[in-house]
């Protein structure tokens, strides 16, 4: 029995030796055979006016043309290599797909950013819409509110920024967030011809709410020499806007060829487009720290303890935010004008220009908002209040903002005693006045912040 497992054994390694040479060999000339046919696909799907510049710059490369892993580890380079040679014989989206149909054979990761932009700009418009909407509520006769310039305004720009929303939604399905080379050329047409309209919405929109904030310190602060300081940065946001949308309008020669010149079929010619985006990019910015520390010195001047002083400078000053964003907007812009792959590098460029522009509503509705928060609180208070009094049936109950029963009891000569209850209620005040980010501070006498309110004598402002 020994002898035949040692005979068996013996059996079974010869055979594995017999084997092996083969299974060796094999592998090399599948594999050969493989990397053929690859290449051979490869060629076919390449357009043809780049097939002899590709085969061209792989046969004055280092790989020989059969070794498809040496042509993946350094496609990007004999990428470079064939579209110069190309340049003269292919058309821009030609060499696209070339490019296209070498990384994807290669297995190259396919990048596409638009899933992670949608969850960034819907989420901050979904916040952004709320809090336009607390300041609306809040401008509801419920709440004592009434609407002026400033809400007006922000009513057109929160629209717009609406608009961009679903302008960089329809950018997003048609590619944008994806390389330039996986897009078809009439997607890469749609992605510039929107953003090309989200600069002029970019524009309009921050500066309808910069209008939107100013206006609001007109209805606030009632001092003649800063309201004029108002109306002077109210002309300057307006050169601003006025300026920057013809400049936008004078990019390039055609008018069309911002969108077309990336395929190089047409001729034309731009100004110095990253130049002017850098110069309305720092404007901008300047007019934001301005606007938003305007109102500081006036509000250091409220006569109210320092507690209430520093929160209110504290809601104005989150508007410095906006600034932020504009300053971390900038890098985008560096090259952003002269990119080879817009459609991927304009992503980021976007995605900060929605940021920037959503959180501009949301600080110009801060004030808005805890003036709602405030009086529901309030509202709240002062109902336990007439509750607990309606319940205990005493004298004197309490209803609205204020109120005071009063008892008189007339006596008869009969003996018969005659009691008369008075109430008075003082209701909410209607009117801009009693707005809490209206009134925050004491007025000279015969001044107010709106031709049609005065503030009642002895009214001490509370925000």
């Amino acid at each position: 029995m020994h002898l035949l497992l040692q005979a068996l054994r013996f059996a079974a390694f010869l055979a594995i030796c017999a084997a092996l040479p083969a299974s060796v060999l094999a592998d090399p000339i599948a594999a050969s055979a493989g990397l053929t046919r690859s290449r051979s696909q490869l060629t076919r799907q390449i357009p043809p006016c780049s097939v002899s510049c590709f085969e061209s710059a792989v046969n004055n490369s280092t790989c020989s043309a059969s070794d498809l892993s040496c042509i993946c580890q350094n496609h990007s380079q004999l990428l470079k290599k064939s579209a110069s040679c190309a340049l003269t014989s292919c058309t821009i989206a030609e060499e696209l797909k070339t490019e296209k149909v070498i990384k994807r054979a290669c297995a190259e990761p396919v990048r596409n950013d638009g899933s992670k932009d949608r969850a960034i700009y819907w989420s901050l418009f979904v916040v952004t819409m709320t809090s336009f909407g607390c300041r609306m509520l809040a401008r509801t006769d419920r709440f004592g509110g009434t609407l002026w310039w400033d809400d007006y305004f922000i009513v057109a720009s929160s629209a717009v920024a609406f608009g961009v929303t679903i302008g960089a939604e329809i950018m997003v399905i048609f590619g944008l967030g994806q390389d330039i080379w996986m897009l078809s050329p009439t997607q890469v047409t749609v992605v510039l011809v929107l953003f090309y309209v989200a600069e002029f919405a970019y524009v309009i929109e921050s500066s309808l709410t910069k209008v939107s904030i100013v206006c609001l310190y007109l209805r606030i602060f009632p001092k003649q020499g800063f309201r004029r300081m108002c109306f002077a940065l109210l002309a300057l946001i307006a050169c601003f806007c006025i300026v920057f949308v013809v400049s936008l309008l004078c990019y390039c020669q055609p008018f069309s060829y911002v969108w077309t010149r990336w395929d190089g079929r047409m001729h034309g010619k731009c100004i110095d487009m990253t130049a002017q985006t850098w110069v309305c990019a720092a404007m901008n910015i300047v007019l934001d720290v301005f606007i938003f520390l305007l109102p500081i010195p006036q509000l250091l001047k409220l006569e109210t303890n320092w507690k209430t002083k520093i929160g209110v400078i504290l809601v104005f000053l989150l508007g410095l935010f906006v600034t932020i964003c504009s300053i971390a907007r900038l890098r985008f812009l560096s090259s952003w004008a002269s990119s080879p792959n817009p459609t991927y590098d304009y992503s980021d460029l976007a995605v900060w220009s929605l940021i920037e522009l959503y959180a501009g509503v949301i600080c110009a509705c801060l004030p808005g908002m805890t003036s709602l928060f405030r009086r529901i609180k309030h509202q709240h208070t002062e109902k336990k209040k007439s509750s607990a009094a309606n319940s205990m049936g005493g004298s004197r109950m309490f209803t609205g903002a204020s109120s005071g029963l009063r008892s008189f009891t007339q006596k008869k000569d009969a003996g018969i005693v005659k009691t008369t209850n008075i109430s008075v209620s003082y209701g909410a005040r209607s009117g801009d006045s009693l707005s809490d980010e209206v009134e925050l501070m004491d007025r000279d006498v015969g001044t107010s912040t709106h031709p049609r309110t005065q503030p009642p004598p002895g009214y001490t402002p509370n925000f």
